[in-house]
């Protein structure tokens, strides 16, 4: 189930509902899906929204309240006027998308079914070619030679016609064989082109790191998954359970602790000052709070529900996870994941803790008020796990996932949440299947200033890292790795 939604950026809207005798009894009267795609512009043109939304599936009935979608495509055609043209981009098992050509914007409309006149799931954005867009070709070193660099470009311009964007640097992994792309600038202006190896901060796909090195420590008998997490911490944490059951690690790992998503709540007043300073001045003030800050603040934490029941994604439990790891092992999380990640992964280049020499490779990042900022070396416990890394040491990560020959590597993957959970989850990792039934190993990361898209295709041995240093929208990044995926040879010639 894609579900993106970004109105600044890209727009998109992930279907649902309705009643499935009404999408059946329609179903039968298309010949094609470009059949049906033509009925869906002539109901969009003329307002007609309410009969498109009865199309859903019965699959889709519970992922939106009804007339939502009516309302969703009455905003969405005041922006792009009457649909003018439309163009079959490309078919791929369930998925069918078309270019929508608007009076004033765009549209790429993917319609995810098996039987043209139902929709199972839907997606409509505007990553597409737009008019009116930059006139100056971003700077590449894509040489443009192959059916992959071709791919790639493609996929590529449509993200680098926004006008905010800074750099991108993405890595490919298929088939035993990879290639590196950049677009864009380190820092506008300065004309200087990222590379495989200039560093980003990868936000929340630090925490596949914690994951992990949490599998790693169960095989070395450090601990067990279903360990009660107060045998790991100094003192008493009575608070620690709820109704008699207690935080197990796993909880930790796969985001049903229940714990609160911060550790200490600021009055609306401290918090403000904090939001007003730049990276390197916030940075400073939380460095302070340290892992002892942490446990503290742990005495007072209220479980809002049942351990191992209930998804909430939970920066804060991953740093407890990341400070039970530090105590297991008897070291600092920053020594225990670098030596780790080089020995194992042969990755030299990720890490918290940067030189001044290895600085001077940081791109510069832009965040959502398009303010520069300066990226300084963070150890504190606040927010959430974190690394810093280049695209090129990312995808020696990515190929020792998809090979999974190490055994931490393979238990990280295994499914930790319920059947019945809506969300996936391994430790720290992602898991579901593409709208072609394809399994989908995955982490995304925001920081200030930062983007990251990490994706594993185990099944076709692929792997997509995207590196963006702007805060313009994650879906944007989401949507230009499924494109790009949909766009890719399926034995590409890589480099």
């Amino acid at each position: 189930m894609l579900y993106l939604r970004n109105l600044t950026a890209a727009v998109v809207l992930s279907g649902s509902l309705l009643h499935g005798a009404t999408a059946q009894a329609k179903a039968s009267g298309f010949a094609s899906y470009q059949q049906f795609n033509d009925t869906l512009i002539a109901q969009y043109n003329r307002n007609a929204f309410a009969a498109s939304e009865a199309y859903g599936s019965a699959a889709l009935r519970q992922l939106e309240p009804a007339g939502s979608m009516t309302k969703y495509l009455t905003d969405l055609k005041a922006k792009t006027g009457r649909i003018l043209a439309t163009v079959t981009l490309k078919e791929q098992g369930k998925r069918h998308e078309f270019e929508w050509r608007g009076e004033k914007q765009n549209l790429r409309v993917a319609l995810i079914s098996s039987t043209p006149g139902t929709l199972d799931d839907y997606t409509i954005s505007d990553f597409i070619a737009q008019p009116n867009t930059r006139t100056v070709p971003a700077l590449t070193d894509n040489r443009l030679q192959t059916s992959l660099d071709a791919a790639v470009h493609r996929a590529a311009t449509l993200y680098m016609q926004h006008p905010d964007v800074a750099g991108l640097s993405i890595g490919i992994y298929q088939q035993g064989k990879l290639a590196f792309y950049n677009y864009g600038e380190v820092e506008k202006g300065s004309g200087q082109l990222p590379t495989a190896n200039t560093f980003y901060d990868m936000g929340s796909v630090a925490k596949t790191f914690v994951g992990t090195l949490l599998a790693q420590a169960v095989l070395d008998k450090k601990l067990k998954l279903n360990d009660d997490i107060r045998q790991y911490l100094p003192g008493q944490y009575p608070n620690l359970a709820y109704e008699g059951q207690p935080i197990r690690v796993v909880d930790l790992a796969n985001h049903t602790s229940g714990m609160p998503a911060v550790p200490r709540v600021y009055c609306t007043a401290k918090k403000e000052r904090l939001d007003a300073l730049n990276l390197v001045e916030r940075t400073a003030y939380y460095n302070q709070y340290s892992a002892d800050s942490l446990l503290h603040d742990m005495h007072a934490f209220q479980l809002a529900t049942l351990p191992g029941t209930t998804y909430r994604y939970n920066g804060t439990a991953m740093l407890v996870l990341q400070l039970i790891l530090e105590r297991v092992y008897q070291q600092p999380y920053e020594q225990l994941v670098t030596k780790y990640v080089q020995k194992r992964f042969g990755m030299a280049d990720t890490k918290r803790v940067l030189s001044a020499t290895e600085h001077q490779r940081y791109a510069t990042g832009y965040d959502s008020r398009q303010q520069p900022q300066q990226h300084p070396n963070y150890t504190g416990y606040w927010g959430g796990p974190n690394l810093s890394s280049t695209a090129a040491d990312l995808l020696k990560y990515a190929a020792a996932n998809l090979k999974e020959q190490q055994a931490a590597v393979r238990l990280a993957h295994q499914r930790t949440s319920s059947p019945e959970s809506a969300v996936g989850m391994g430790l720290g990792w992602m898991l579901d299947t593409d709208s072609n039934g394809q399994q989908r190993i995955y982490h995304n990361g925001r920081s200030i200033g930062f983007n990251t898209r990490f994706v594993l295709y185990p099944e076709q041995d692929l792997s997509i890292v995207l590196l963006v240093n702007e805060n313009i929208s994650q879906s944007r990044l989401t949507e230009m790795e499924q494109v790009l995926k949909l766009e890719l040879p399926a034995r590409a010639q890589l480099k």
